[in-house]
């Protein structure tokens, strides 16, 4: 099975498994947010540039966009991404889950690599609780600073440092919510933050796998 379909299989799973968990009545409001991207950089030299971006309307539906390569000289190369995103809105369930994934990774000229990246945002909301997680997001193949990982599910927020250059968190995920109304999550499977060498200011980041979910009810 190729990197890809290993990481879409990892994603069906992780959508097919997750239960749906209860959020409160008596919320007028019922709204979902999607959006991600398979690819981002921004710097000095690049400028912000996105590839394989999506936004989901307020009020749900599906949107999937592909980019074949993602290309910014010395600073990131990839292939193959793709981001969906699907929300569902009613009176009884808000739900909404985004997915972002690119394959053979190149970050700094060989800094880190991997054969693919894959992020997974769910959120939901029923009237009872909320809840957001990110079971499906996995990193394939991974290589730091010459030291390789493999295939594996960092725990959230794993920092390392590039000497140098700044540092890397892995599965970098912020959340949302009061667990009641609403939740939300974002998830950043690869983002490098890039600092001055003198200053230690930030100057950039180049972010692979960022997907973002959130539901109120």
């Amino acid at each position: 099975m190729s990197g890809r379909a290993m990481l879409r299989r990892l994603c069906v799973i992780g959508i097919v498994g997750s239960g749906i968990v209860p959020a409160p009545a008596g919320v007028a409001a019922q709204t979902v947010i999607g959006r991600g991207s398979a690819a981002a950089v921004t710097t000095p030299t690049s400028g912000p540039q996105t590839f394989a971006s999506v936004l989901l309307p307020a009020g749900g539906g599906m949107l999937n966009v592909d980019a074949d390569v993602a290309a910014v000289p010395n600073t990131l190369g990839a292939s193959g991404l793709t981001t969906i995103t699907t929300g569902q809105v009613d009176e009884k369930l808000v739900s909404a889950t985004t997915t972002a994934e690119a394959t053979k990774v190149n970050i700094l000229n060989g800094l880190i690599t991997a054969k693919a990246v894959l992020a997974l945002a769910t959120s939901y909301a029923d009237g009872a609780t909320a809840q957001s997680e990110s079971v499906g997001s996995a990193l394939q193949g991974l290589v730091v600073n010459g030291q390789s990982y493999g295939d594996i599910v960092p725990n959230p927020n794993t920092r390392l440092a590039l000497p140098g250059v700044g540092y890397v968190v892995l599965n970098e995920q912020t959340s949302t919510g009061d667990g009641v109304h609403t939740a939300g999550l974002t998830v950043n499977m690869i983002h490098v933050y890039l600092t001055d060498p003198v200053t230690g200011g930030s100057i950039g980041d180049i972010v692979v796998g960022t997907a973002q979910s959130a539901a109120t009810l």
